[in-house]
């Protein structure tokens, strides 16, 4: 079992997944296109939907049950603080490329500013993906940051009050029924809109986040058993692990409009609990501070990569997909590791503010 205190794998696969939606997303870049790889990796976001779900439902048994909503809230809070300063400067760069992008093509001016500061507000409080309409939206993939705290929000009170029934019963249930709404509604998991009373964005994630819960029940009942797994039987649940992500890849590259994103649910489902209860041995074995490091990354990389599309728009390569998919990728590493130097700035400032407004 997993003697760490942190899984590093689980650092691992969310750097492999960032990277999987960076690659999807590359097709809106228009001199790659059609050529996009992986064109069902969408499907990936359930992933992180799953993990937030178990790290959810492993912190609530430090938040008081009594006060569920002071404690969602300073849950809400202790998961914003460090995504939100990247979330903020990712914006920023996304909002000064779409304007520019804007008076470049000659369809909006400077004098336009105010307007579209003002009507950018929605996302920066995170709600683009909760139904208001409130005007542009300039960094698209952060859907998943706001509809995964408007889940939470619902979630975690459920979690605190009614525990034992959430984590082994009422969270695969949800779960089940949401999924399956959102698998007869529209065949897809690739749908972020309106529904009849929410969007698929929200739906999406309380059904992840759900699941996530039920895994971690899952993984604690395994770990409870104190089993001693020999050196066969973690080589096998290694092998079952890449079997997973073996098919879980195939469905990503072939599998789009054959039916098979809700089925990519259950490998998921099963990987992670492969993961989380460090059955392999694996997360013994790997570099703790290198996958910490990939796990920010990944990140780094989710929150700056669909501007990069925008960017390469503008410009015509003479070269082949390939050579562009090479670009898009490089343009975006160097605007992830630009984003982290201004918030580590931003950062070692803020003391200074502090000290200037507060004594």
């Amino acid at each position: 079992m997993v003697k760490k205190k942190i899984n590093p794998e689980i650092d691992l696969l969310k750097f492999l997944f960032s990277v999987v939606i960076v690659l999807y997303h590359s097709k809106y870049a228009v001199m790659i296109g059609d050529n996009a790889p992986l064109p069902a990796g969408y499907i990936c976001v359930e992933f992180f939907f799953m993990v937030s779900g178990y790290f959810m439902a492993k912190s609530s048994e430090k938040f008081d049950s009594l006060h569920s909503g002071r404690s969602t809230v300073d849950y809400v809070i202790n998961k914003l603080k460090p995504i939100y300063p990247y979330f903020i400067i990712a914006f920023l760069i996304a909002f000064a490329v779409r304007q520019t992008s804007f008076f470049v093509k000659g369809d909006y001016y400077f004098t336009d500013l105010g307007r579209s500061l003002i009507s950018a507000i929605g996302e920066v409080m995170l709600l683009m993906k909760s139904g208001i309409e409130y005007g542009t939206i300039y960094n698209g993939p952060t859907w998943y940051i706001g509809a995964m705290f408007i889940a939470i929000g619902v979630l975690f009170p459920l979690l605190l009050k009614h525990r034992d029934w959430f984590l082994n019963v009422g969270s695969l249930i949800i779960s089940i029924f949401l999924y399956g709404y959102a698998c007869q509604a529209k065949k897809t998991l690739n749908y972020l809109d309106w529904s009849e009373f929410t969007t698929f964005s929200v739906i999406r994630a309380i059904a992840g986040i759900c699941l996530g819960c039920f895994i971690f029940s899952v993984v604690s009942r395994i770990n409870s058993k104190d089993i001693k797994i020999k050196k066969t039987g973690k080589a096998i649940f290694v092998l079952i692990e890449m079997i997973i992500l073996l098919i879980i890849g195939l469905i990503m590259q072939y599998g789009k409009g054959k039916g098979l994103d809700f089925v990519s649910i259950i490998f998921f489902c099963f990987l992670c609990v492969i993961v989380f209860s460090g059955v392999t041995g694996i997360p013994d074995i790997l570099p703790q501070k290198f996958c910490s490091f990939l796990g920010k990354a990944s990140l780094l990389l989710y929150l700056n990569h669909r501007v990069v599309a925008r960017v390469l728009n503008h410009f015509k390569f003479d070269i082949s997909p390939m050579g562009n998919l090479l670009i898009y990728i490089a343009i975006t590493v160097c605007l992830a590791f630009m984003c982290n130097i201004v918030v580590e700035l931003c950062r070692k400032s803020l003391p200074k503010l502090k000290n200037l407004l507060f004594e």
